[in-house]
């Protein structure tokens, strides 16, 4: 189970570092479009471009976020509970999210089948949608993978609450 931990962690690490890269990207872009069309000479398909960045960036996020317990959360009532009612509500939540991260990877997955068969693309720069679907599904992966690792941590006891 250890190694698993480890292995998961490490793809929440590395999507995370991917998203940092194509976010360093999309501000060089966003500063360089700006600047260039002040001079009146601005890059054709910046809109674009950060519209499937900004896809990807906050999905690239979402696993690492998880793992830092980044997400908001609201345990106001949960405080006011025993450790045993609180675990059983976590492990319900964690059961929950990951049937939501598994149907929405799915779905994007069938998107992007559909996308790739259709050769649908972006009007501008005609740039293929299905590598967003396929990348945004990947990412839902990765994070049921998280979240089954804390359910279990949390179902077993390691993890204190």
């Amino acid at each position: 189970m250890e190694k698993f931990d480890l292995l998961v962690k490490g793809l929440c690490r590395y999507l995370n570092w991917v998203g940092c890269i194509l976010l360093v990207g999309m501000m060089l872009l966003t500063v360089t479009d700006v600047i260039l069309r002040w001079m009146r000479m601005g890059i054709t398909g910046t809109f674009e471009l950060m519209s499937f960045g900004g896809a990807l960036v906050a999905g690239f996020a979402i696993a690492k976020t998880s793992m830092d317990d980044g997400h908001v959360g609201v345990d106001v009532v949960t405080q006011l509970l025993g450790k045993k009612t609180k675990r059983i509500i976590y492990v319900i939540t964690r059961l929950m999210a990951i049937v939501f991260f598994v149907l929405l990877a799915w779905g994007l997955f069938l998107k992007g089948n559909e996308l790739f068969s259709s050769g649908e693309v972006s009007l501008t720069l005609h740039v293929p949608f299905y590598p967003v679907a396929y990348g945004l599904a990947l990412c839902g992966i990765i994070e049921s993978l998280f979240l089954l690792v804390s359910m279990i941590k949390i179902a077993t006891g390691r993890v204190e609450l």
